[in-house]
């Protein structure tokens, strides 16, 4: 079933995430516009919604090594 799919991510998939759009004093709405899209369409966004699946669940912690990545 889709909904029981884990997408979890490389370790080469974030870095260019961080660096090809670096937050200031002037951009946040768009920043976090595409943080936004960007985890989105990497199926991660409920890491930073705080959506995290119970500590018993078997998806644990393949969710909460790629909440590790996207956290750095």
């Amino acid at each position: 079933m889709a909904k029981d799919k884990v997408i979890t991510l490389g370790p080469n998939e974030l870095p260019n995430l961080v660096s090809s759009y670096r937050l200031d004093d002037r951009n946040y709405l768009k920043w976090a516009q595409y943080i936004h899209t960007t985890l989105k369409g990497r199926k991660k966004l409920r890491h930073i919604e705080g959506n995290d699946p119970p500590r018993d669940d078997p998806k644990f912690e393949a969710w909460d090594d790629d909440d590790s990545l996207i956290m750095t």
